[in-house]
């Protein structure tokens, strides 16, 4: 365990409470879903922590996210719901903003739009001012920008991947040949070099994503309907128009599991419990995931994890 100071830990207990009365206040029920799952979530780029016990005879996977434990909650017609716990993602080390163990709050509204999300986020940014501690939030203040208008803003280009390509090529982001990258490697060259790396202080919402990126979201007129939640240039949450459409779904799961075997990783199942919700039905509902140990560094002020969270450093 990290070692911290009795004055954090006692900030970090009042910031749970603050958090949790603002959800009851909004009559959002508290969930509580295992950590622990026989097949954990299939994205690409996150590897979950394998566990067992000493007869080998029992394993399973702690949890990346609670995404898809909370899907299944909504397919039984839960209006409001929200989750605040412990994540594991390997690999998470050697970085002042990252952990292998970390805080989550999820949430989940039905019938909520994504832009009735981001004004929601900004009302639960306000009560941290009022009710937890003062740091300078201003609800004018808070910047709404499109991905591609980020993209011309900070790297001077578009957001096909003939333009990201020229970008990657004239700042000589990689070696390696256009035909050797997929347009998600192109995006993220460009996105994490020039973009993310240059967001201005305070809140900024970034949406509309290329379809490309739509991971579990929608796709209307040509993007994806997503936002990120940054606080400088550091990301604080992801947030989707939850795609419910069932062969959609698993068409998009199909290449996910086609991406991890190209990149030499463990192959994953669909989620039993995932599939028989969207079977069932999730009804239309906006969702978002934010690490709430960031939240509460960026409202402190400080630099470091370690600064902050228990579970930061080796364990």
């Amino acid at each position: 365990m990290n070692e911290l100071s009795r004055e954090i830990l006692i900030r970090r207990a009042k910031f749970l409470s603050v958090i949790r009365n603002f959800f009851e206040e909004n009559d959002y029920l508290e969930m509580d879903t295992p950590c622990l799952k026989a097949v954990p979530s299939m994205e690409p780029y996150l590897d979950p922590f394998l566990v067992h016990s000493p007869s080998q005879n029992e394993k399973g996977y702690l949890i990346t996210s609670p995404e898809y434990s909370l899907k299944e909650i909504l397919s039984k017609g839960l209006e409001r719901i929200y989750e605040i716990t412990h994540t594991f993602r390997s690999g998470e080390e050697g970085s002042p903003f990252h952990s292998a163990e970390f805080l989550m709050l999820e949430f989940y509204t039905l019938g909520m739009s994504l832009e009735g999300l981001m004004d929601f986020c900004t009302e639960f940014l306000e009560v941290l001012e009022r009710r937890f501690q003062p740091f300078g939030f201003q609800r004018s203040d808070v910047r709404r920008i499109t991905v591609e208008e980020a993209l011309r803003e900070y790297a001077e280009c578009g957001i096909s991947h003939e333009e990201l390509n020229r970008v990657v090529k004239d700042r000589r982001l990689t070696a390696n040949p256009d035909e050797e990258r997929t347009y998600e490697d192109s995006f993220f060259l460009v996105f994490l070099n020039l973009v993310e790396s240059n967001l201005p202080k305070g809140f900024t919402f970034l949406y509309h994503y290329p379809p490309e990126l739509a991971a579990l979201s929608q796709i209307e007129n040509g993007f994806a309907r997503r936002f990120e939640l940054y606080f400088g240039n550091l990301e604080l949450g992801n947030a989707f128009q939850e795609l419910t459409e069932p062969e959609e779904q698993f068409s998009r799961f199909r290449s996910e599991q086609n991406l991890r075997r190209t990149l030499g990783k463990e192959i994953f199942p669909i989620d039993p419990g995932l599939e028989r919700a969207l079977r069932e039905g999730i009804p239309n509902s906006c969702g978002i995931s934010i690490g709430l140990d960031r939240l509460f560094l960026s409202i402190l002020g400080g630099a470091s994890l370690r600064e902050t969270s228990p579970y930061y450093g080796k364990f």
